[in-house]
């Protein structure tokens, strides 16, 4: 009996013993459950969770919400909001990391700024939400009350941006005449930031000869990305200006129903400019029939006025023009054309017999109306 009982009482031991460490281990899977469901509380609870969240989504909400309010809001005269989002969404693109402010959570509250290719661009405000802490932990309840650590979570309160990093200007120097077009609007006169620019071609010019045509520079500020300007020339036509070449780009030949009316214009014009200046005509007459080819108070007209005194001593008895040929002409824009002539002459005068003569111009002539008259001569 005695051996059997200790059989038994060994027995009884080991199954308590075994009941024990059953007991033991499922209060250690429910302690280490409770502690796992801590843990994951805790971790929800961290703002770095929120912000990661946020940051996930932000590339998905271009066109509502606070991008969608600071991009409507921004001049961007020549662009939609979905083009200017469509920028945004590339910068984007590039990876997006948020660095926490100084104010390290004070009144519940941390701000972080938003930051793209080391740049800022926004930033968001996180507050702690106390409806959203009904998690499977009491923090109330022992031992969790004794923990110093909050299972609140964040959520964002507020978040602003400024995109103002992505804009880039386009300036571009043209002729008066012309029109520049961003992203297929004409840009208008207040775009235009210097004017009366000459032409490199034409500096010798500009002092002697009044209303030679400019160039004027346009300048765009709110342009977001890059955009190239378009360039139309003063009839419409595409121009592409090239960077490498003088303003002479600008200065084009000639039609040939337009030759034709020059031609007939410096016909007229040479006739009465060659008798004019020899002196076989009296002055006053010889100006009364050169006026209508002049522009009244420019340079060549003034310079007629004053030589005529001297005419009058001319010894020149007659001239005959035996010929007057528009060797080209150049369309400078804006009306003016630059004509290069030569014509023939027979002259006889006192102590020289007859002599005949050659002589090469270039006229700058306006077209106005289809009224063409000189404004500056230069003998070559």
């Amino acid at each position: 009996m005695g051996k059997r009982n200790m059989r038994r009482g060994k027995v009884i031991y080991a199954l308590a013993l075994f009941l024990w460490c059953l007991l033991l281990i499922g209060a250690a899977g429910f302690g280490l459950m409770k502690v796992a469901d801590y843990a994951a509380e805790y971790e929800a609870s961290r703002p770095s969770h929120t912000m990661d969240a946020y940051i996930a989504t932000l590339g998905d909400s271009l066109l509502e919400g606070g991008i969608a309010d600071t991009i409507a809001a921004m001049p961007h005269e020549v662009q939609t909001d979905e083009e200017v989002a469509q920028h945004v969404s590339e910068l984007l693109s590039n990876g997006i990391s948020y660095v926490r402010k100084g104010n390290a959570g004070l009144g519940g509250r941390i701000s972080y700024s938003l930051r793209c290719n080391g740049n800022e661009f926004g930033t968001v405000t996180l507050v702690e939400d106390e409806s959203l802490a009904q998690g499977k932990i009491d923090l109330e309840k022992w031992p969790w009350k004794l923990l110093p650590w909050k299972t609140i979570p964040w959520r964002v309160e507020s978040e602003s941006f400024d995109f103002t990093g992505l804009y880039s200007s386009v300036e571009v120097v043209v002729p008066r005449t012309y029109h520049v077009y961003l992203n297929g609007i004409e840009l208008g006169p207040e775009y235009i930031v210097e004017e009366d620019i000459p032409y490199n071609v034409l500096e010798k010019y500009y002092d002697e000869y009044e209303g030679l045509p400019t160039k004027v520079r346009y300048r765009f500020d709110d342009l977001v990305g890059v955009i190239e300007p378009v360039i139309r020339d003063e009839d419409g036509a595409f121009f592409v200006i090239d960077p490498n070449a003088d303003d002479g780009q600008f200065i084009r030949g000639c039609s040939q129903s337009k030759l034709a009316r020059l031609a007939e214009f410096t016909a007229g014009f040479v006739d009465n400019y060659l008798k004019y200046t020899s002196g076989v005509v009296d002055p006053t007459y010889g100006y009364q029939k050169l006026q209508p080819y002049l522009v009244p108070g420019a340079d060549l007209d003034q310079r007629m006025v004053n030589a005529m005194d001297g005419l009058s001593w001319a010894h020149t008895s007659s001239l005959t023009v035996d010929s007057s040929t528009l060797n080209g002409a150049l369309n400078l824009g804006d009306g003016f054309y630059l004509c290069d002539i030569t014509a023939t002459a027979t002259t006889f005068a006192m102590g020289h017999g007859e002599v005949e003569t050659v002589s090469n111009m270039r006229v700058i002539v306006r077209e106005e109306n289809d009224d063409i008259r000189a404004i500056s001569l230069e003998l070559y």
